[in-house]
């Protein structure tokens, strides 16, 4: 059966942000504070331009002396003519009116009264405001007495009418009122924000939290093959800095991304609103910010993702230093680590850096893009205001006012583009891992690895005949094996055929790289090989379920592996309910229960990291004493004693051949007092069976054996 192939380690990435975007989808379950966040925005936005829009009442008094009701007539009456006035109020003179209406550019107009002063102005402006006059009769400069029908106000400008006749006359006051209503649509406005800023990372923060778990869970399933290519340090790294990186990108997505926008939307329709002419002039700059944005954006991504490969080698010299500490000492290599560690941080450090002077230079040419779109913005206002007199000083300063904050939040977005770019380098990188195919369901109604469309058809047909395998009764038979690790010059395994009766004890003897740990590794499906296969009472493992499978296979490993937590967890590790009688009896089968009662806490006692507490060969026993406890039909046994001393191996041994009888049991040793007793002895050599039999036998027929039982056993006066 072919093994499905693996990811590129490299693999070529989009140059978009498509990884990040395919990340957001997370953030679905989440939903209801998502759209929390973005209510909470528009808020914000509204409330930042309600807060700008109240800024020209301000600059109308302070630059005319004009009270707030008498401007606000002036917007009515502008609306309902369908005309527009000239800044100044007297005499009360148009500077644009529609083609075919009743006045005529230039034309001065007042009601009912022959003196045109600024009193008749204000009181012609009221007249024509008024919401409940429908038909007024005006005196212009060109006739006399000319009946217009007006349209009707505008509620929300009938509104603005009623608030702005409440306002105090004195302009100071007015002026005090308005800058009340500003501090409290800011106040109100400060205290939303915090609440779009909190959803908006809680949001993010649990959106990351499924996929750091879902992507924890992926890693327990993919295959062995994996690993090797990629390392745990850079696993280690997927799960920690890359999913820090996507969780700041998804805070920036729901936070800024948003907020800014709606703002400088918000401001730029408010613009549009009082100059349509000088807003549009700002498009011309559009584009050319456009191009920077996106420059920077991907300079930003590809020194991201460079940097974050960087970290992870990082992570794994620092993992592999402290792991190995005593051998670094006591070999002397603290210089030789410190010039490794400083050869990766100088790679780190400068992508660190390259991405840092992105960052800062964006800032600089955006300001200055800035400052050139205002210098612009500026010269061509002075034309309206001072030679074509279609613009109000105090609607200018208004207008510039919404273009500050539009280029402030122009400014922030070229910010969140660099983090979203950062955000996408990381997102490439923990898809990168989501996109490897899992080994096979755990049971027949698991859901399948990911398959290609192509091979969609026969991925279902394959798991639809998935079936628990049943206890062996008969025997276990490796049929014409054949397997080769990722990028291997040669394979490891080839053409190894093998039958072993059930309750047999068979060991593996053989130089290192032999094959032994391979060919016992894919009994429980650990990899699968190219070609062969292996039968359980003639049913083959490929055609069973993985949990069926190593259900009834137990293995102790050469490296004692020692999770956290206490002995009585790590004895009972994946038997949660396994009783504490349970566990002391397959302590004391494995000849732990002495040390462990002399321990603080005896079966509670709370093992340091690694088992750090633990002498090697207390770490063994604890890790046999969880084989013992599984009781499983198959045992696998890869240098089980390589860690105990001779007279712990003596006891260990004697519980071994008990559990012998019952079980059908696999033993890679170096040492031959450990394999004596075998049924049968398997020689391996360059991935192939050399010799097989008895002890005598192949002391006489097999010429590897005699090499291997003359280094190792004569050699060693305590066989």
């Amino acid at each position: 059966m072919n093994q499905p192939p693996l990811i590129n380690p490299s693999p070529p990435r989009s140059k978009s942000n498509t990884d990040f975007w395919r990340a957001v989808r997370y953030l679905g379950p989440h939903r209801r504070i998502v759209i929390a966040s973005i209510l909470c925005a528009l808020f914000v936005g509204a409330a930042f331009t309600s807060t700008l829009g109240t800024m020209l009442p301000i600059f109308n008094v302070l630059l005319s002396g004009d009270t707030v009701a008498s401007w606000v007539n002036r917007r009515i009456a502008e609306q309902r003519l369908d005309v527009q006035f000239a800044p100044d109020d007297v005499p009360l003179r148009l500077t644009r009116a529609p083609a075919g209406s009743s006045f005529h550019t230039a034309d001065t107009l007042w009601h009912d009264a022959p003196d045109r002063d600024k009193a008749d102005v204000a009181d012609t402006l009221r007249a024509i405001s008024d919401p409940t006059v429908s038909r007024i009769t005006l005196n212009t400069a060109s006739a006399a007495n000319v009946a217009i029908d007006l349209p009707p106000v505008p509620s929300h400008m009938r509104a603005l009418r009623a608030i702005a006749a409440r306002l105090p006359t004195h302009p100071i006051g007015a002026i005090a009122v308005i800058l009340g209503l500003i501090a409290a649509l800011t106040i109100v406005g400060n205290v939303v924000r915090f609440f779009q800023e909190y959803l908006s990372d809680k949001a993010a923060i649990l959106a990351v939290n499924d996929i750091r778990r879902k992507l924890y869970d992926h890693v327990l399933h993919v295959p062995l093959d994996f690993f090797g290519l990629k390392g745990t340090s850079d696993v280690t790294s997927r799960l920690t800095q890359d999913a820090q990186g996507l969780q700041d990108g998804f805070k920036t997505v729901l936070g800024q991304s948003i907020q800014e926008p709606i703002k400088a939307a918000m401001a730029f329709g408010l613009a549009m609103a009082f100059s349509w002419r000088l807003t549009l002039f700002l498009i011309l700059f559009g584009p050319i910010a456009v191009l920077v944005i996106r420059k920077f954006g991907k300079k930003m991504r590809r020194a991201s993702r460079k940097a974050l490969q960087s970290s992870s080698s990082m992570l794994g010299q620092i993992e592999g230093s402290l792991i190995g500490i005593r051998v670094v000492k006591a070999h002397l290599a603290e210089r030789f680590e410190r010039r490794r560690y400083r050869t990766i941080m100088e790679s780190l450090v400068n992508e660190q850096l390259r991405m840092s002077r992105i960052d800062a230079i964006n800032t600089p040419v955006m300001e200055t893009l800035n400052l050139l779109m205002i210098a612009g913005v500026v010269l061509y206002a002075s034309y309206l205001v001072l030679v074509a007199h279609t613009l109000e000083p105090g609607t200018f300063l208004l207008v510039m006012a919404c273009l500050v904050g539009m280029g402030e939040s122009l400014r922030r977005m070229s910010k969140i583009n660099n983090v979203l770019q950062k955000s996408n380098a990381a997102a490439a990188r923990i898809f990168e891992t989501l996109d490897v195919p899992v080994e096979r369901p755990r049971t027949t109604r698991g859901s399948a690895a990911p398959a290609a469309p192509s091979s969609l058809n026969s991925e279902l047909q394959t798991l639809n005949s998935l079936r628990n395998i049943p206890s062996i009764s008969r025997e276990i038979r490796f049929d014409a094996l054949t397997f080769s690790y990722p990028n291997a010059a040669a394979p490891a395994l080839r053409d190894v055929s093998l039958t072993v009766e059930r309750g047999q004890c068979v060991a593996v003897v053989g130089r290192n790289g032999s094959g032994k740990t391979t060919l016992l590794a894919l009994l429980p499906r650990f990899y699968t090989p190219q070609a062969g296969r292996i039968l359980i009472d003639g049913v083959d493992i490929h055609s069973a379920t993985l949990r069926s499978l190593r259900r009834q296979i137990g293995i102790v490993t050469q490296d004692s592996v020692i999770f956290p937590g206490t002995i009585h967890a790590n004895v009972a590790y994946g038997q949660p309910r396994a009783t504490r009688d349970q566990v002391v009896a397959a302590a004391k089968r494995a000849f732990a229960h002495d040390f462990i009662l002399e321990k603080p806490h005896g079966y509670d006692t709370v093992i340091g990291e690694h088992g750090a507490s633990l002498s090697g060969g207390q770490k063994q026993r604890v890790c046999i004493a969880r084989a013992i406890l599984r009781d499983t039909p198959i045992l696998i046994l890869d240098e089980a004693t390589s860690q105990v001393d001779a007279d712990s191996e003596h006891l260990i041994q004697q519980a071994i051949e008990g559990l012998m009888k019952e079980r059908t049991t696999f033993v890679i040793a170096h040492r031959f007092s450990t394999i004596l007793s075998a049924d049968t002895i398997v020689v391996m050599e360059k991935g192939q069976i050399v010799g097989q039999g008895r002890h005598e036998e192949l002391l006489q027929t097999c010429p590897i054996y005699q090499q291997l039982y003359e280094r190792q056993l004569i050699a060693s006066p305590a066989v």
